[in-house]
């Protein structure tokens, strides 16, 4: 009979802990000025997500990846012109 290895749990004074899941972070709203500024830096640097999020100021990288994302969704559902993506690998 072949017996399975089982990863040993942690240990805390005689107490068995099983790791946590990573909490999900809040829902992050963008006010109309944010979202304003993030269209003025997206015309200026598409697909730029790093040097859009310095020009909102108030949204990290992948708030602004995320937000950019669903904004280029909705350009396309209303058929406006969507720009070509960046070389793939080049941020900054």
């Amino acid at each position: 009979m072949v017996r399975e290895k089982r990863k040993p749990k942690r240990v805390v004074l005689g107490v068995a802990r099983v790791p946590l899941k990573k909490k999900k972070a809040p829902n992050v709203h963008w006010t109309p000025d944010e979202h304003e500024r993030f269209v003025t830096a997206f015309t200026l640097y598409p697909r730029k997500w790093t040097k859009i999020a310095e020009y909102v100021r108030t949204k990290t990288p992948k708030q602004t990846m995320d937000h950019g994302r669903t904004y280029l969704e909705k350009l396309e559902r209303e058929g406006e012109e969507v720009p070509p993506p960046g070389k793939p690998g080049r941020e900054g």
